[in-house]
């Protein structure tokens, strides 16, 4: 019964707009249609969130397949101005139903804010004054932030409905990152937050999508990238927090319980409702994020079964999940700099843990491996590069004290071993922020 009330809502929203095209405002047909919603609304008591998901129409947390007729003319104008989600406070009035409405049909884009409904982008945030790229990428990435942590308690707790949360805020952050890459430059240049559980689950998120879509595969995967990045490390829900939490070395026990945690992520994965006919790569990726491209990591299979090459999404992931390890505060050692996450980067891919392949795009992302970086090659030879070829990020053009040049592309040159810390762009923010 309650879901019918939500679904009446909807009808009478639908209704509303259609009505006030065709009448004027204020006209005793669409103030009627605007009384019925607020009973449905009244009826319900509660706020109602409406998101839209591509071609998916989201209410609260419940996909509403197929969209009603009455609704449909609204569903189309609310894609094509923008929006993404509707928030309708429990306390809206009549007025506050027909102001939202005559703010659509005038074709306003969002944002629409009043103090009883909210309505634009996905974690909207109220501005007062003119912001910097910088401060508002900070103010995004905090609300996705949040969200975070809200969509892991349902996944931990093996909601379905966490899986849907999931999916709006993919769907966001993929077309946020598609357009600019505000969401990109908090998590390249902040090193000191240290809330690891829902910081690193929104940081592989976004770090995995954006170099997905670098290497130009399509939406699907690209999603599917992203929702693998934000659940890729439930399985830690199962590991005792004195261990994750240990500032030591671990012991023999608590590294073989640490090492399970890919297991339990499946696990937790594979009894949500759905995920393994919707999401199958979920628990894959869950389960091998950590196995290593050559193998070498875990969980460890038997030798004497059958050897299958990771999965691409898992390849991807395991690139993020290290590079933002290496870049976040743990209790036993401080965040490394962006320049000594990438040369470790760099080492494993060399040595086969990561995929050569997918490391090189992943630090173009990170403009690493830019011309006027200062690099150490494997013989000792410091320098700094000169030009940089696109296809092979890692065997750029170096430059030595002497004049010589190097192309480290030939076949007998040497590699890059480590990138310097360039010291005018160490740029920390302390852990008050």
């Amino acid at each position: 019964m309650p879901q019918d009330v939500l679904l009446y809502f909807l009808n009478n929203l639908g209704s509303l707009y259609r009505m006030r095209r065709i009448y004027p405002h204020g006209s005793r047909q669409v103030l009627q249609t605007a009384r019925q919603a607020y009973q449905r609304l009244s009826e319900w008591g509660k706020p109602i969130r409406i998101t839209l998901l591509g071609q998916d129409l989201i209410l609260e947390d419940r996909r509403i397949d197929p969209i009603p007729v009455s609704c449909q003319a609204l569903f189309q104008v609310l894609q094509q101005l923008g929006f993404e989600r509707i928030q309708i406070g429990a306390d809206a009035q009549v007025e506050d139903l027909l102001n939202w409405v005559e703010h659509i049909v005038l074709k306003h884009q969002p944002p629409y804010q009043s103090s009883k409904i909210l309505t634009g982008w996905m974690n909207l945030q109220q501005r007062t004054s003119p912001q910097s790229l910088f401060t508002r990428s900070i103010m995004g990435y905090l609300g996705f932030l949040a969200e975070t942590q809200g969509i892991l308690a349902d996944l931990e707790a093996r909601k379905p409905e966490g899986i849907v949360r999931a999916r709006e805020v993919v769907s966001t952050i993929i077309s946020r990152l598609s357009i600019v890459r505000e969401l990109f430059e908090p998590i390249r240049e902040l090193k000191n937050f240290d809330d690891y559980t829902y910081t690193h689950a929104l940081n592989v998120c976004i770090l995995s999508s954006a170099l997905a879509r670098a290497l130009r595969f399509s939406e699907e995967i690209v999603n599917t990238v992203a929702m693998a990045g934000l659940t890729h490390d439930l399985g830690k829900k199962e590991i005792p927090k004195e261990i994750l939490n240990l500032k030591g070395a671990l012991g023999s026990e608590e590294r073989t319980l640490m090492e399970k945690h890919p297991y339990f992520g499946a696990k937790l994965l594979l009894e949500i409702p759905n995920v393994e006919t919707n999401h199958p790569l979920l628990p894959v990726v869950a389960y091998q994020h950590h196995m290593g491209y050559d193998r070498s990591g875990y969980p460890r299979i038997d030798q004497r079964m059958p050897s299958h090459p990771l999965h691409v999404v898992s390849q991807l992931v395991a690139i993020s999940d290290v590079y933002d390890a290496l870049r976040t505060v743990r209790p036993y050692r401080p965040a490394l700099s962006i320049e000594k996450a990438a040369s470790l980067l760099i080492r494993d891919a060399w040595v086969g843990r990561l995929n050569r392949d997918y490391v090189s795009p992943f630090l173009l992302l990170l403009n690493v491996l830019s011309v006027g970086k200062k690099v150490i090659l494997s013989d000792g030879t410091k320098g700094k590069i000169v030009e940089t070829h696109t296809n092979r990020p890692l065997c750029p053009m170096v430059g030595d004290e002497q004049g010589r040049v190097f192309d480290l592309s030939a076949p007998s040159a040497p590699r890059i071993l480590e990138i310097e810390e360039d010291e005018e762009n160490l740029f920390d923010i302390p852990r008050s922020c």
